[in-house]
């Protein structure tokens, strides 16, 4: 170890190098073989799901086409009209008209179908095809199974059959019928569409290359393309909970003592079960190989490592002990102006630079400490001064205290002189005036119990209603909990006015003005308080109050509509956050409801 440490720093670069190459060499081919099947299985399976699944997709949308085309020709006109009139006369000269006009569009909905091997169209008043093929005279399809089924399930309406020998053609032609059934003039139409078993076979094969079987069986278990005895074993290992959430599922089976690699899944409307199998020993034989390859390539790449790490290490060193000298010439001469010249952009042109930008920094930061120096000493005395303009502040708030109270006394002295004249109504305005500018001030303090806001509200309208005589009632109505809760002040008194001067003075008759106080929750579920001022003036019309609503969520004061409103909701909004604020609802000549929304508080927070 004390031989390592003292080794030039080139020296153990190539060394540690080379062991860490050697080590990882050695570690990597070993634990590759025991890793890389698990990798290779788990790649297949992802990639043999996709396949699978597109397989699906593809079959899906080949049998949805068919259904399209047999639900078109049901739904042309012409072919709906000359089945009705047919249907309901049994003309026997309509009968070869019909059968070839319906021979055209047979034809015509199977052209560009590759996988159609033949339609025809069923009905207890004769069969209709498109005589490209010769029909088998021995099958009469309203007697056969297929109708049969029909007949069992009445509400039906499509049926696929397993692959058998096309039973409505003459020929061996394998095919896969399904069955629709339509109604016309109260009579069933079954049209019979065969698919080449063949044609599709030759697709999967073409496409799908890489497996060495595809089979398909119906969901009963009946061949549909390739599925003997030995495929259904296959099939009966997948379940519907293997499905559970995915498109496809691939797992390994055994059979008769050899893995398999089987891909599983389902279609929806046919009920086709779709498997592709493919043996495990040929992915490890593919393994293998690749294990041998990577193996030569790792000595290879190992060899040329090592002479490119010796070129690296005396490359890297060089400039580095450049850097050093340098480094000790700062520290220990404490020379400031040195720099380190290296034109590459690497890590040691990185260092480099960032040694540079260190020394230049050194340097400013002292030019810099020595002006914060002077301006420390200016900041100090700026300090001095503002306090001094403070404490001059905190007098003139103290001598402005002074003329509220005087206000105070004068109205109480108000208020006794007029009780003693016999002049009750001045009594009352200098009593409610002196209680109205009392809790208008709080004695400074910006949040005020529920209560309080209530009893200035309370004294206003009392002076508003020895102004407007009886012009005005109103009712305020709180339970003793929500009274004691507290809420920034002066945010009803507003409110109040503005029912008074654009609701209850346009108005003809008394008004009614009703302040309330509920409990509510918020937007985000928390308690809150809900204070509402509601008149049954003159209201405000629909497109006015849109542009009130507008307003209030911007933030925009119009002074026409009572600057009060927007005063209120803007210190909601500041004191509690933009989810709490104003909310007006208006109905014209009927009234108006302002509502605000406040948390609770059950302290001032002061």
């Amino acid at each position: 170890m004390n031989a390592f440490i003292h080794l030039r720093l080139r020296s153990r670069i190539i060394l540690i190098c080379t062991m860490v190459l050697l080590l990882n060499s050695g570690i990597s081919g070993g634990i590759y073989y025991n890793y890389a099947f698990k990798d290779t299985l788990k790649n297949y399976y992802s990639s043999s799901e996709d396949m699978v699944s597109q397989m699906r997709m593809y079959l899906t949308n080949e049998t949805q086409a068919v259904t399209k085309r047999v639900h078109a020709m049901y739904g042309n006109m012409n072919f709906y009209n000359q089945m009705s009139q047919y249907f309901q006369d049994q003309d026997p000269l309509l009968y070869p008209r019909l059968l070839g006009n319906v021979a055209d569009m047979i034809t015509e909905m199977g052209q560009g179908d590759r996988y159609i091997h033949s339609i025809s169209i069923e009905s207890e008043y004769g069969s209709f095809g498109n005589f490209a093929r010769i029909r088998n005279h021995d099958f009469k399809f309203m007697e056969s199974e297929m109708k049969a089924y029909f007949d069992e399930n009445p509400n039906e309406t499509i049926c696929w059959y397993p692959a058998m020998v096309s039973p409505l053609f003459r020929g061996n032609d394998m095919v896969i019928p399904v069955v629709y059934k339509f109604r016309i003039v109260r009579k069933d139409v079954f049209v019979v569409v065969c698919l080449q078993q063949s044609e599709i076979n030759s697709y999967l094969k073409e496409v799908y290359n890489s497996y060495d079987k595809i089979f398909i069986a119906d969901r009963d278990g009946n061949s549909i393309i390739n599925c003997t005895e030995r495929e259904q074993k296959i099939l009966n290992e997948f379940s519907e909970e293997d499905l559970r959430g995915k498109n496809a599922v691939c797992k390994e089976i055994n059979l008769d003592g050899e893995a398999y690699l089987a891909t599983y899944t389902q279609m929806n409307g046919t009920g086709w079960k779709i498997c592709a199998v493919r043996s495990a020993s040929s992915l490890v034989e593919n393994l293998d190989r690749l294990r041998l390859f990577v193996i030569g390539i790792i000595c290879l790449c190992a060899a040329v490592s090592i002479m490119i790490i010796v070129v690296f290490a005396h490359t890297m060193t060089k400039p580095l002990s450049q850097l050093a000298a340098i480094m000790n010439e700062v520290t220990k001469k404490e020379n400031f102006h040195s720099t380190f010249q290296y034109s590459n952009k690497d890590e040691i042109g990185t260092l480099g630079t960032s040694f540079n930008y260190m020394v230049a920094k050194i340097n400013r930061l002292i030019e810099e400490l020595n002006g914060k120096i002077e301006e420390l000493k200016k900041e100090k005395e700026t300090v001095k001064m503002v306090q001094n303009q403070k404490r001059k502040a905190e007098l003139k708030a103290l001598q402005a205290q002074i003329n509220p109270h005087f206000l105070y006394n004068t109205l109480n002295a108000i208020t006794w002189q007029a009780s003693e004249m016999g002049a009750p109504e001045v009594s009352v305005l200098s009593n409610s005036l002196g209680k109205f500018f009392r809790i208008s001030l709080s004695r400074g303090k910006e949040v005020i119990a529920i209560q309080k806001e209530l009893e200035h509200v309370d004294n206003y309208l009392r002076i508003q209603g020895i102004r407007y005589k009886d012009k005005i009632r109103y009712e305020i109505q709180a339970s003793e909990d929500i009274r004691e809760m507290y809420v920034i002040k002066l945010v009803l008194q507003p409110l109040v006015e503005n029912a008074i001067y654009h609701g209850i003075k346009l108005k003809e008759g008394t008004g009614v003005i009703r302040i309330s106080a509920i409990r509510c929750r918020d937007q985000n579920g928390g308690q809150a308080v809900r204070l509402l001022v509601e008149d049954d003036g003159e209201g405000v019309r629909e497109e006015r109050l849109k542009v009130i609503r507008d307003n209030l969520k911007k933030g925009h004061v119009h002074y026409e509509d009572g600057y009060g409103i927007y005063n209120v909701n803007e210190r909601l909004k500041l004191y509690y956050g933009d989810p709490y604020g104003l909310e007006l609802e208006s109905v014209y000549k009927k009234g108006t409801r302002s509502v605000i929304t406040i948390p609770v508080r059950t302290t001032d927070g002061e």
